[in-house]
Order: C-alpha cells, then sequence, then structure tokens
C-alpha cells in the first residue's frame, strides 16, 4: 500500500495481531532502526536500547515469554538506560521517580517506537505496539542488566491475508474531547 500523506497513512495503519510467515527483508528491518536512531529524544540523549529479535532461538524466547509478540517473524525489544536517560532534576512534580526528579527515558523510548512503527507501515509492514506483559519476565528471559527498562515490543512483520483491524480501530474521540484551547 502506498501512502500519499501522513494523515492517510495514520489513519489505515493499524494493530496486526496475525503475521504472515514472510521474512522482513534486512533493508527494511534497517530503515526502520534507522528511523528510530533518527527519532528525537531530551537533550539527545540517545538512551534507547534495541533488541531485534528475528533468530529463531530468540523468537522462541520472546513468544515462549509473552503472548504480545503474536509470532511475527521480527520484534523489537525497545528499552532505555537508565545511565543515560535525560533526567530533569528541577521538576519537583514526578516524586514518585527515584531521587524525584522526572526520568525522560520511557518518553523517548516511545517517540523511537512511534518512528519505527510509522516507517514500517509506509514500508509496506504491519506493526503492533504491545505492552499488556510483565516486562520483568521478559528481560529475565534475555538476561539484560537491571539499568535497562523495558519499555515495549514492536512485533513487524507482514499482514496475514486474513488479518484486520479492532473493532475499536475506527473508534477516535473528537478533537473537542481530547484539545483545548486556553
Amino acid at each position: 500500500m502506498v501512502f500519499m500523506n501522513f494523515l492517510e497513512m495514520s489513519k489505515e495503519r493499524y494493530s496486526v495481531r496475525k503475521f504472515s510467515d514472510k521474512k522482513v527483508e534486512d533493508e527494511k528491518l534497517e530503515k526502520i532502526l534507522e528511523a528510530g536512531r533518527l527519532a528525537p529524544t531530551a537533550k539527545n540523549s540517545q538512551s534507547q536500547r534495541i533488541f531485534v529479535l528475528k533468530s529463531e532461538a530468540a523468537l522462541k524466547k520472546i513468544n515462549e515469554a509473552t503472548p504480545m509478540a503474536f509470532n511475527a517473524p521480527a520484534v523489537l525489544m525497545v528499552c532505555y538506560d537508565e545511565n543515560e536517560s535525560y533526567k530533569n532534576v528541577n521538576d519537583t512534580a514526578y516524586t514518585y521517580y527515584p531521587g524525584g526528579h522526572y526520568d525522560g527515558g520511557e518518553v523517548d523510548a516511545a517517540i523511537v517506537t512511534t518512528a519505527m512503527m510509522f516507517q514500517a507501515t509506509e514500508l509496506g509492514l504491519g506493526t503492533l505496539w504491545a505492552r499488556g506483559f510483565d516486562a520483568k519476565k521478559v528481560l529475565d528471559a534475555f538476561g539484560l542488566p537491571k539499568n535497562l527498562h523495558l519499555v515495549c515490543l514492536l512485533d513487524v512483520g507482514y499482514p496475514a491475508s486474513d488479518a484486520e483491524p479492532s473493532p475499536r480501530h475506527a473508534d477516535r474521540k473528537p478533537l473537542s474531547e481530547t484539545v483545548k484551547y486556553l
């Protein structure tokens, strides 16, 4: 599918929960990862760490750790390194963060994931941004260090021929409910 503009692409993309067996080409995967590398991060901290799961062993491990991989032929585990993420020590509103300051790592990883998701869509691939899993179980399965925080999985692949959007896909609140002009 070729998109004419960003809003059209945003409207048409959906969370794919059923993938074909076709592998994602390395060239396409590299473009997706490059889109994530170029995504903005707070103070250009680039604290994201992306683990590409595409080997048979890695995919078996992620599918055993969570059903949220949906048997995609490639899964990107998007993490951030707390030792490198931007910290706003002047922001006292976020007392629930360690040290009482805002840590931008999770937001930065989300921005990176969004860039990769839309790049995949532009390349004709389907994605699913997944977070309905026990992050500790996934991190432990892959033996990742404690300073890495798993933000989400981005399942990537070609949608199966019978894949379709969730019935809630087109349900969107009007702008008047989500935007306020002050």
